[in-house]
């Protein structure tokens, strides 16, 4: 007899995504372009978060990499990446 595992399974952020592109018909290009819009010409500027549309967009680099509400304080992580690229 096969015996279910103790260890609860979880639904990946990359399975939720595909799962709107796929069964639900969201395009996600499309808003991968509004995000473009929103923070791409800050985070060419060096840009660490750009608040828009009552968003916090947290920026990497050249990447967008997270989305939060802009009422968040940013994490103890963040703020420190912030002051170091201040720095250099």
């Amino acid at each position: 007899m096969i015996q279910s595992s103790k260890v609860p399974v979880v639904v990946t952020d990359h399975a939720v995504v595909r799962y709107l592109e796929r069964a639900m018909g969201l395009n996600v290009e499309l808003v991968r372009e509004h995000i473009l819009s929103i923070c791409g010409d800050a985070a060419a500027f060096g840009a660490v978060c750009v608040r828009a549309e009552g968003l916090r967009f947290e920026i990497d680099g050249n990447r967008i990499c997270t989305v939060s509400p802009d009422h968040v304080t940013p994490n103890r992580t963040g703020q420190e990446m912030a002051l170091r690229r201040a720095r250099a």
